[in-house]
């Protein structure tokens, strides 16, 4: 081998040795890249479980702190209601636990809410003692004489809904036991079979006045509307007259209308039904014991014995509905006989007041009842607002009347 091409070989020798390191160097910065990249993208996912942990634990820990902010509002709530605050024997507005729960501010958070008597409004489970008799003979009494099936019937009537036999009559049917049906147009398990779903009466007391929209003629529509003005107690009750709202008392007026509702509630809160008879009589002048018959003791009363606690529990980004209905007993301390409580995820916000929608608007949207009641495939696809039950409660309990008996 000649001595020139020795030297270009070792000259491609040379070239070779010095281009290595330099790839190398390339392959090491990109393989650096590449774990700094993998690390950022293992520690950013770190950083966010441990964010969506501490969110959830916080999101835990003001729920159950809410939770207990709750109970304590409703232990406060029995005390109001206890034998040793408040008198038994009569219940009206004047009354510290009539006072709206102000808006109390604690540490992060707020509390708001409201007692309200759940014996001012009908209570659908009432019906349950009726039989054919009974039936018959209310509905053959004097119409100026009150009873149950009168009074709903009268408030019915006066918010403008069709009123026939079978209103009555399917609720009977639908609390009594046994399949035999209290009348012609009553309801019982035969019929509900060819609903659509099928579906079954309860037999018994129901326990939320929600069960009446699936009995045979109730619309949903209908049954919202009434919602405010009605009750589902675990036994027989009154309506007690010193909280009765509007549309229940004028329910109640007979052929008095309005002038009834005016002696009432200008006249109440009455200590005894001895006293709603004395300021009735001074404008009807038959005597108390006439009164007594047209407005009978097992309807009305001047007590109650069960009431509704409604709380909203915010703190932080919890918020906490709350439903507590309590029962006075022997012991002087109210019970709580049911609670019901709702989780309302965060930002969702409660509407205050009314939609714009007319009554007929609203109904047009629930139209049907029965077997049709979900046709409609676009109906759980709407949606509605609700105002707040204290503030639904306030405005049938303060609201007027205009003279044909209905609110506005």
């Amino acid at each position: 081998m000649s001595m020139g091409t020795k030297q270009a070989a070792l000259d491609g020798v040379g070239r070779c040795s010095r281009s290595r390191p330099q790839r190398q160097s390339g392959v090491a910065l990109l393989a650096t890249l590449i774990l700094v990249l993998a690390l950022t993208l293992i520690l950013g996912n770190i950083f966010y479980r441990h964010q969506i942990d501490v969110s959830q634990a916080t999101g835990s820990l003001h729920g159950d702190q809410a939770m207990l902010l709750a109970i304590s509002a409703e232990s406060w709530a029995r005390d109001l209601l206890a034998s040793d605050n408040d008198d038994p024997e009569v219940d009206h507005f004047g009354e510290d636990w009539a006072q709206a729960i102000p808006l109390l501010p604690v540490d992060g958070g707020t509390i708001v809410g409201c007692l309200v008597d759940l014996e001012s409004r009908v209570n659908i489970n009432n019906f349950s003692s009726y039989t054919d008799t009974s039936l018959r003979a209310e509905r053959s009494a004097n119409a100026n004489n009150m009873g149950l099936v009168k009074l709903w019937e009268n408030l019915l009537q006066n918010m403008g809904f069709v009123v026939d036999e079978s209103r009555v009559s399917v609720i009977v049917d639908w609390l009594d036991k046994g399949d035999e049906l209290i009348g012609p147009a009553g309801a019982e398990q035969s019929d509900y079979s060819g609903f659509n779903p099928p579906r079954f009466p309860a037999n018994t007391y129901i326990a939320d006045t929600a069960e009446l929209a699936a009995m045979a003629g109730y619309s949903l529509a209908e049954v919202q509307r009434l919602m405010p003005l009605m009750s589902a107690l675990p036994g027989p009750t009154t309506i007690n007259i010193n909280s009765a709202p509007e549309p229940v008392l004028m329910a109640l007026s007979g052929d008095l209308g309005i002038d009834f509702v005016d002696m009432v509630l200008d006249n109440r809160p009455f200590l005894t039904l001895q006293e709603f008879y004395q300021a009735i009589d001074i404008r009807l002048m038959v005597g108390e014991p006439a009164l007594a018959i047209r407005w009978p003791a097992k309807l009305i009363d001047v007590k109650s014995d069960f009431f509704q606690l409604n709380l909203e529990v915010t703190l932080g980004q919890s918020r906490l509905e709350v439903k507590s209905i309590m029962q006075r007993g022997e012991s002087g301390r109210p019970a709580v006989i049911r609670r019901e409580i709702t989780v309302v995820p965060a930002g969702v916000t409660t509407v205050p007041s009314r939609s714009i929608d007319t009554d007929d608007e609203n109904a047009a949207d629930f139209s049907g009842s029965g077997r049709d009641r979900f046709s409609d495939p676009d109906e759980y696809d709407r949606e509605y607002y609700l105002r707040p039950i204290c503030e639904i409660a306030d405005s049938y309990t303060t609201g007027d009347l205009d003279d044909s008996g209905e609110q506005f």
